[in-house]
């Protein structure tokens, strides 16, 4: 018994031993768990959970406690410091002279409109008493910052509680108007009357004949109307916006940026009453929601879109036509549907009274998304339409709005197939899914869209009115070198130039003119305004400076000046940190496949990929700089040009030689760059880019300051002179020349200008090589056979002039000569060679004028 009692014992005091140490886990956990630091920690990852729910990047909670522990800590440390510093400083300020603080970068104005033609509205739609600093905010986090105070659930949903919160819109439907619009009615009388004329065959009566045919095309034209309108509404637009926001988190690292100075010039703007005309550059088929997402987002009203009909698929386009898109034919003119005056009625009645209705329009004036990342040149198609709106009184005015997009890496991927002569893969449903789950799991980098200063149409139009050498029509084709660019180049471009088709057969030759003339006004504003990726500048930077490889530490400063350059120039760049941190993010974008980047530590070295296809990718990035740089290029190589030519002098050259030449280059060039605007003449463009290289030191003048201030005078006086005059005025500038620099630098210069253009030059001569009486796809395809063989014997090292834009291009050229004929035969694009140009003799001297350009150089 007395074992019992004693085992029980022992066993009581176990239990009370472990009860005590159980007391004492339990009180030590609780220590542990109650810290502030360890509530840190599950307060970070419960932060970090739910914001990875929301797509939000969560602050590390932590460090924000580590941050106020040290900030305590540290505060008499500081206070002391701060004392010690005051008294020390106003010690040296009695000493040492003043040191102005440092002052942040500022971005330069961009965007703004043209001193010539809208002078008004650049002083118009900006804030009176301050200074636009340029600063770019993310869209992104315009809901964090609006809901940063309120409750939980507004700042862990800020994204939902931001589009719920959007402002609602009225959006009137026209469809009524466009019905019982005039003209529309017409055209529908009028094929009613063309229907009965083919079809009547005297067996029914006239009236049967007639109300049978009226209801047939009034049905086709409802259909057509049905299938052009939109229907935008708020929640669709709501909807959307959240979307966008998660998939744009996703997708762009960096961010979405705007100007903040955009946006209040767009707010006063919108305060006149005037409809807003977005025009924006095409570059990816996201620049739908983009622009839209960017507006509503920002507290303006979204616009309707002109969308191409190929985005009208499953699910998809009833998404777009919710966000106000409006679906139009890609081509009227040559196709099946040329001459059908229904749709052109139903589409123009539809743009005239939603502009009437003061809605906000959009639509992307280069017709389709940009192959080659140049800007295209304009489609004056649903410009011509806004043109007669203000014309015939149904808008007082409008103010048309240049829109820029650019992306760090693109977003649709490459048009290599394109490039290269195979068909365009028409977008279906299972081809948009797959490019939407390809581009969610692909960093895309930082993404820009800039607003450029509204421009009132009726400035622009009264400003034309008086630009003289404009408005004589060319009766014939002007075929070197029988043609006096200097008076004709500028005039000669825009008759050139394809109109579209809304143009009416009454429309008159100026006012075509001036249509086209003002789209090129919008397309090059755009262009000078569109905010220059990291992945332009270093892919321009490998394609023409360093284009044999470099180290790692030589493109540093390469795109170290390259960036000084184009910020002196007035340009926006898109990207800011140190150089090493820019160029390692430009290597992440472009991709190992594209650039190919070698060894380790100081001796990595750097080059582009000696192939087609990443020559030609790498080229649409480069091209946003090699627009920017067209006419100093285009002097530089007529300059080259010159100077090769044998017998020529190797030392200087005569400036009217060094004009002419120039003039002769832009004129070949002329379907890829618009080098300025309309308002400016090409001469005055190309005169300012000889000042550029003379101020670098590339071209010495051998004149006396004397002579110089002569010449500023002749063209002074010059100005004053009509336009009639200009074959009588003596030049005042035929005795001036140029002495060549040979220092490394002015030779460096020379072959990055040189190599700027080169490949599209390799492209023209190769065409012109290949043109014969034969289908324009049996040409096409010779042209780049034999491009891709001189490729690959090493005869011709740039990949980039494989492309099919360029010979298009080149094609046209010869076309605007009167060399070749274009026509059409069994829905064949066919070519014919002109007489007299139809023996190879008379071909030759006409393509000569191409080759010597694309001459054999001593600076390549």
């Amino acid at each position: 018994m007395d074992a019992m009692i004693n085992v029980w014992t022992v066993v009581e005091n176990v239990r009370v031993a472990s009860s005590a140490a159980e007391v004492a886990i339990f009180t030590a956990v609780l220590y542990w768990f109650f810290t502030s630091s360890r509530v840190a920690d599950m307060l970070e990852v419960v932060g970090e959970r739910v914001g990875g729910w929301c797509g939000r990047d969560s602050s590390s909670l932590r460090q924000a406690v580590r941050a106020r522990r040290r900030h305590n800590a540290d505060v008499y440390a500081k206070l002391d410091a701060e004392i010690t510093t005051r008294t020390s400083s106003l010690y040296r300020l009695k000493e040492e002279p003043q040191v102005p603080a440092p002052q942040p970068d500022r971005r330069p104005p961009a965007g703004l409109a043209c001193s010539r033609c809208a002078p008004l509205s650049r002083d118009s739609w900006k804030e009176p008493k301050s200074e636009e600093s340029g600063a770019v905010i993310n869209i992104l986090d315009i809901g964090r910052q609006t809901f940063a105070n309120g409750g939980v659930v507004a700042r862990y949903l800020c994204d939902l509680a931001h589009c719920i919160h959007l402002v609602k819109y009225d959006f009137k439907d026209v469809v009524p108007s466009v019905v019982n619009d005039e003209r529309f009615q017409r055209a529908i009388e009028d094929t009613t009357q063309e229907e009965i004329k083919k079809t009547a065959n005297g067996t029914h009566r006239a009236e049967d004949t007639y109300t049978a045919a009226r209801r047939r095309i009034e049905a086709r034209a409802m259909k057509v109307l049905a299938n052009i309108s939109s229907a935008m509404s708020t929640h669709v637009l709501r909807l959307v916006a959240w979307v966008c926001h998660k998939a744009v988190r996703r997708i762009a690292g960096g961010g979405c940026g705007t100007r903040a100075a955009c946006v209040e010039r767009l707010r006063r703007a919108r305060a006149a009453g005037l409809p807003l005309v977005f025009v924006p550059l095409h570059r990816s088929h996201f620049d739908y929601i983009l622009v839209t997402f960017t507006l509503y987002l920002t507290g303006l009203r979204p616009p309707l879109v002109a969308a191409g009909d190929n985005m009208r698929i499953p699910f998809f386009g009833w998404f777009l036509r919710g966000c106000g898109a409006f679906f139009i034919r890609r081509r009227v003119d040559g196709s099946e549907y040329h001459g059908d005056p229904v749709y052109k009625s139903a589409l123009r009645a539809y743009i005239l009274n939603s502009l009437a209705a003061n809605n906000n329009l959009e639509f992307f004036i280069e017709g389709g998304r940009t192959r080659t990342g140049k800007p295209q040149l304009p489609k004056a198609g649903i410009l011509s339409v806004i043109m007669d709106a203000y014309h015939d009184g149904t808008i007082d005015d409008a103010l048309l709005v240049p829109v820029t997009l650019n992306y760090d890496r693109l977003v649709d991927g490459n048009f290599v197939r394109e490039q290269l002569g195979m068909p365009k893969q028409m977008e279906t449903f299972w081809s948009a899914l797959r490019g939407i789950w390809r581009t969610l799991n692909t960093n895309h980098g930082s993404i820009r869209v800039d607003f450029n200063q509204p421009i009132s149409l009726k400035e622009l139009v009264t400003s034309f009115q008086k630009y003289n050498y404009l408005k004589a029509p060319i009766e014939r084709p002007l075929t070197p070198p029988n043609n006096n660019l200097a008076v004709n180049l500028d005039r000669q471009i825009l008759y050139n130039h394809s109109h579209s088709s809304l143009f009416g057969a009454d429309v008159s030759t100026d006012q075509k003119m001036m249509v086209e003339a003002i789209g090129r006004h919008l397309v090059y504003d755009a262009a000078q305004s569109t905010a220059l990726m990291c992945t332009n500048v270093v892919s321009y930077v490998l394609l023409t400076e360093q284009r044999r490889g470099c180290s790692v530490s030589q493109l540093q400063r390469c795109v170290r000046a390259r960036g000084d350059a184009l910020r002196l120039a007035g340009r926006d760049l898109g990207y800011t940190g140190e150089e090493h941190l820019v160029i390692r993010r430009a290597l992440e974008m472009l991709g190992s496949s594209l650039v190919r980047v070698e060894g380790s530590g100081a001796n990595r070295t750097v080059r582009a990929h000696a192939s087609v296809p990443a020559a030609l990718e790498l080229s649409y990035y480069s091209n946003a700089l090699v627009a920017h740089y067209a006419a100093p290029a285009i002097l530089a190589t007529a300059l080259e040009s010159i100077v090769c030519t044998q017998g020529a002098d190797e030392d200087s050259v005569r400036h009217s030689e060094l004009m002419e030449a120039a003039l002769q280059l832009s004129e070949i060039l002329s379907q890829e760059f618009i080098l300025c605007a309309p308002c400016t003449r090409i001469e005055e463009r190309l005169q300012q880019a000889l000042d550029e290289l003379i101020a670098q030191d590339v071209l010495a003048d051998t004149r006396t300051p004397d002579a110089l201030e002569e010449q500023r005078w002749s063209r002074r006086i010059a100005r004053t002179f009509d336009d009639e005059d200009d074959e009588e005025r003596p030049d005042p500038t035929r005795y001036i020349k140029y002495k060549l620099s040979k220092s490394p630098e002015a030779l460096a210069e020379r072959r990055r200008l040189v190599q700027t253009i080169r490949p599209l030059l390799e492209g023209y001569a190769a065409t012109c090589r290949c043109v014969r009486d034969a289908t324009q796809k049996e040409v096409v395809g010779a042209a780049l056979d034999s491009l891709l063989e001189s490729f690959a014997q090493n005869k011709m090292v740039y990949g980039e002039a494989v492309s099919t834009d360029a010979i298009r291009n080149c094609l046209r050229l010869l076309r605007q000569w009167g060399v070749i004929e274009m026509y059409t035969d069994k829905r064949e694009r066919m070519i014919r060679v002109s007489a007299p140009y139809d023996n190879q003799r008379s071909m030759d001297e006409v393509c000569a004028n191409i080759y010597k350009f694309n001459m054999a150089t001593p600076v390549l």
